[in-house]
């Protein structure tokens, strides 16, 4: 039987050029992350089942991880999420200096039904404050996703930093008159609200909490401002209402205008303890949120040893990519861009060892080098070249050796540039 040429139902497979446009978008993220001081790290890729189990919830751990029982008889999965890995880690490391900022591009899997910027294997940026309550934690971490946006040269106008607030949600909804198991049940309704039409939405939560309750989510729902009168009424001087009010004069002092206020976001993860918040597009290319995070207060504690809260987010590469591709943010050329900065060809079979050794020491000087491994004539090593996309070369002939004087030939043209083998490197560096 014939292997399958296909790779598994979404997982990932990236040949060059796709691969150079996704590092283009890893390098910008890193450097966003750098700016702001957070410090990359890894974590295993397996983890135990009851990791998730304890804090991502029963529906993520069981039914969309891919989990198994390992030789051993223990059950394991392939990470579904980082987060609860990063609290581990945090918690057995001892002794830290806090606040930590660390960020990290984890693979992850999922076992759901591929879509657009849904797949089964995809590569993930992480980014966690740890050790600190306040809300310049959260401020921070919305600086650095304004400045992911401003890498990429992204519109202020095509994208939006939704926030809320489980803890309000909470409050909120306790002042409304409904009790902890109608609050459980009500959260994940209101998680549900941007992916139906807003009627039968509205509809279906009174249909399945009763007209009263129902009604008090709707209302919730509808709140455009920590400011609300509803709000006001229900959760006033509460310490939820003072966290949010709070948070969102920090936003506007700071001017991150592309933050916005917005009820209908309380994120699906059991684990989110205060605020909660999305960035999405403001249009309508692309419906699922780029990336989604908020403040986790109890999860380092799972683990036992002093309370440790957090505050991170999750975001997406290739719905960023797509997000970008969208309107037209990815630069041209990324995905042709040349593997190598020039191509050295041998002029006979008596050069060959001298291109090499010359090769060897553009290499060194910082100049990717690429040279011809399979015994072609000069013509060929040319059709090489420009089917590698490789726009510089310079042959190397007896009169090259002799004189220790080349010609970087360029475009199609084959315009030359001459230099002695002293100053080649600076030529094409």
């Amino acid at each position: 039987m014939i292997p399958s040429r296909q790779p598994l139902k979404g997982m990932r497979e990236l040949y060059p050029p796709e691969k150079r446009v996704e590092e283009h978008i890893v390098d910008g993220i890193r450097g966003a992350g750098a700016a702001y001081g957070f410090e990359e790290y890894e974590a295993p890729v397996l983890e135990p089942l009851e990791l998730f189990l304890a804090k991502s919830g029963t529906e993520l751990a069981r039914e969309q991880s891919y989990n198994f029982l390992d030789k051993g008889g223990r059950e394991i999965a392939l990470r579904p999420e980082l987060t609860p890995s990063l609290a581990r880690m945090i918690a057995a490391a001892g002794e830290l200096v806090l606040p930590v900022r660390w960020m990290s591009f984890p693979d992850c899997f999922r076992y759901e039904k591929p879509q657009r910027g849904r797949v089964r294997e995809f590569l993930q940026f992480n980014l966690d404050v740890l050790g600190t309550d306040d809300p310049s934690a959260e401020l921070e971490v919305f600086l650095v996703l304004r400045r992911i946006m401003r890498t990429f040269a992204v519109p202020e106008t095509h994208y939006r930093i939704r926030y809320s607030s489980r803890t309000l949600a909470s409050a909120a909804l306790g002042g409304a008159g409904l009790g902890p198991e109608e609050i459980a049940r009500a959260l994940p309704l209101i998680d549900r609200r941007d992916k139906m039409p807003g009627s039968d939405w509205e509809s279906w939560v009174v249909e399945t909490l009763g007209p009263e309750h129902g009604a008090a989510v709707v209302e919730y729902s509808r709140c455009d401002s920590p400011d609300s009168r509803w709000l006001e009424r229900v959760a006033g001087g509460t310490t939820a209402m003072e966290e949010i009010r709070r948070f969102s004069g920090m936003l506007a002092r700071t001017g991150i205008d592309t933050a916005a206020f917005d009820p209908g976001v309380v994120r699906g993860l059991d684990y989110y303890t205060g605020i909660v918040f999305e960035l999405s597009d403001t249009g309508s290319g692309n419906r699922r949120a780029i990336c989604g995070g908020g403040r986790y207060d109890d999860l380092v504690g799972l683990f036992g040893g002093r309370r440790i809260s957090g505050v991170g987010f999750g975001l997406g590469i290739l719905t960023l990519q797509l997000f970008l591709e969208t309107y037209g943010l990815i630069p041209a050329g990324i995905a042709s861009r040349p593997p190598a900065d020039v191509f050295l060809a041998a002029f006979s079979e008596e050069q060959r060892g001298f291109v090499l050794r010359l090769a060897e020491d553009l290499r060194d000087a910082g100049v990717s080098v690429e040279t011809d491994v399979s015994g072609r004539g000069l013509r060929k090593q040319f059709t090489l070249a420009e089917k590698r996309g490789i726009d510089r070369i310079v042959v190397i002939g007896p009169e090259e050796t002799a004189t220790g004087r080349v010609t970087v030939r360029c475009g199609a043209g084959r315009e030359g540039i001459e230099t002695d083998l002293a100053s080649l490197a600076g030529v094409l560096g």
